[in-house]
């Protein structure tokens, strides 16, 4: 069965869950795919939460904190 995704809250919803993904594999040392380098992950949380996060592991852990808060927000 399809999902259609038709909404802006529900495109980015799923575009949060997505990067979620990306940033746990990051943080183990996988590379999903050429898009999904520790910048552009730490972007796309930085401009949802307004947050410049630094590079390195300690920037992937709080995006991947801060990412996890805002999911759960939408959800509750």
């Amino acid at each position: 069965m399809t999902t259609v995704l038709t909404t802006a809250d529900q495109i980015q919803a799923y575009q949060m869950s997505v990067v979620r993904q990306g940033l746990k594999a990051l943080l183990i040392g996988m590379k999903i795919n050429s898009s999904y380098t520790s910048s552009n992950c730490r972007s796309f949380v930085s401009n949802l939460t307004g947050v410049k996060y630094p590079s390195g592991k300690k920037g992937l852990n709080a995006a991947l904190s801060d990412l996890n808060d805002k999911i759960e927000g939408l959800r509750s």
